[in-house]
């Protein structure tokens, strides 16, 4: 299991670009939980009681939520700017109990329309797939942080949470 771990992580540490080891703080790092992230933050957690795989993978960017459409949220316009986050796929193992943070992965204004996986299987529309801006309050004092949650049933569920640490890149 353990090779898989490294490899897993070795996935995603190629994907967005980090070339450190997993205590490594260059770009992404692994946070403990407790730490407040900064906007824009990915945050995988596993309540199960077995390690489980979970995925994420950018379908689009836009410069705006769209309609609901298909069962999910969509991303409307074209970014003025190349969005390095457009093709990222990522990809993790989380051990039972534990909770995995990849600090200011998401770093530009633009809306995501993302779907998660657990296990290489899609739970459908409105549990594996939302949209995600890092820094959409009206008041842009406040950013937003992904999450992927595998409950203690082993479901898996997307969640958004508000954080007052905007990080350099929303500042």
């Amino acid at each position: 299991m353990a090779s898989t771990h490294r490899r897993s992580f070795l996935r995603v540490a190629g994907i967005i670009g980090v070339s450190t080891s997993l205590a490594g703080c260059s770009g992404i790092g692994l946070m403990d939980s407790s730490e407040d992230l900064p906007a824009g933050s990915l945050k995988f957690d596993n309540d199960h009681t077995v390690p489980h795989e979970i995925s994420i993978e950018v379908l689009n960017v836009g410069t705006s939520k769209g309609e609901r459409r298909d069962g999910h949220d969509t991303v409307t316009g074209t970014p003025d700017t190349a969005v390095p986050q457009r093709n990222l796929t990522a990809t993790t193992i989380v051990e039972p109990g534990q909770t995995q943070t990849y600090e200011s992965v998401f770093e530009s204004r633009v809306w995501y329309d993302v779907r998660f996986t657990l296990d290489d299987e899609y739970s459908g529309e409105d549990l594996g797939r939302t949209v995600f801006h890092p820094n959409s309050s009206s008041d842009e004092t406040t950013g937003q942080i992904l999450g992927g949650n595998v409950s203690d049933g082993g479901e898996l569920s997307w969640q958004i949470s508000t954080t007052d640490n905007l990080g350099p890149s929303f500042q």
